[in-house]
């Protein structure tokens, strides 16, 4: 299966890519809003130097446009693994009739809910023992994020048991499709930020817009990245909803 593994992994890769011209408004749901914070960031002045760069990072300016961009970033994710879904399905790519709502909303809710006890539980216990205690327990709700995706592909076996038994190895796949192309491309990103410092202002813009391109290709590639690693290795890449009580299959 570890042939079948690379076959996959290098499917994510090239279908995530291919979304710039099966699909480019996903990749730009992404792209535009940091273009947009970019152009705010170059108006304050942030890439004059290094030292203007970390001294207007957390500036309120730059991130009410941050959050915007956040957003865009998830909801572009989301819409990638919607994409391929619905292609699945035979559906238009944009189509949420295929989606089970419960899934979707109740895995969101568990995680929100998990996340702010993380909180309290870091606040209340401190040092090194609240801190193991929080990630203990966000390894733990990790199969929350199969029990999302099976419920925007469509997938009514894999309840919330379900991604417990056996969301554990599709998760696995999931994190390296998704965690290699992202060190990659961040790595790019923030190196784009520091070729921009002290540079003239065609080269600035040159490499926000670029930078802009490169953050459209990253939640193209995560999304993508988890339906291809959603989907067990004995199927295609892009088969029909998993119903089988075996189907996230080993690597």
């Amino acid at each position: 299966m570890i042939g079948a593994f690379f076959q996959r992994f290098w499917e994510a890769v090239r279908d995530g890519v291919r979304l710039w011209w099966l699909a480019p408004i996903i990749p730009l749901i992404a792209a535009l809003p940091e273009m947009v914070q970019h152009v705010a960031e170059v108006k304050m002045g942030m890439f004059a130097s290094k030292e203007a760069f970390q001294t207007l990072a957390m500036d309120p300016t730059r991130w009410a446009f941050g959050y915007g961009k956040i957003a865009g970033l998830f909801i572009a994710i989301v819409a990638a693994l919607l994409f391929w879904a619905n292609r699945e399905r035979g559906a238009r790519w944009w189509n949420l009739r295929g989606i089970l709502w419960g899934a979707v909303l109740g895995s969101v809710a568990l995680q929100v809910i998990v996340g702010l006890a993380g909180e309290k539980i870091t606040k209340a216990v401190p040092g090194l023992a609240g801190q193991a205690a929080n990630l203990a327990l966000s390894l733990a709700t990790l199969p929350l994020i199969v029990w999302f995706i099976g419920g925007v592909v469509g997938d009514r076996a894999m309840t919330l048991a379900a991604s417990y038994r056996r969301g554990w190895l599709p998760l696995l796949r999931i994190v390296v499709f998704l965690g290699l192309p992202y060190l990659l491309l961040m790595g790019i990103h923030m190196g784009d930020h520091y070729l921009a410092f002290g540079q003239s202002p065609a080269v600035v813009w040159a490499l926000m817009i670029w930078d802009s391109l490169i953050v459209g290709t990253m939640a193209a590639l995560m999304g993508t990245a988890l339906h291809h690693g959603y989907r067990p290795l004995g199927s295609g890449g892009h088969s029909g909803p998993v119903s089988q009580p075996d189907a996230m299959g080993a690597i």
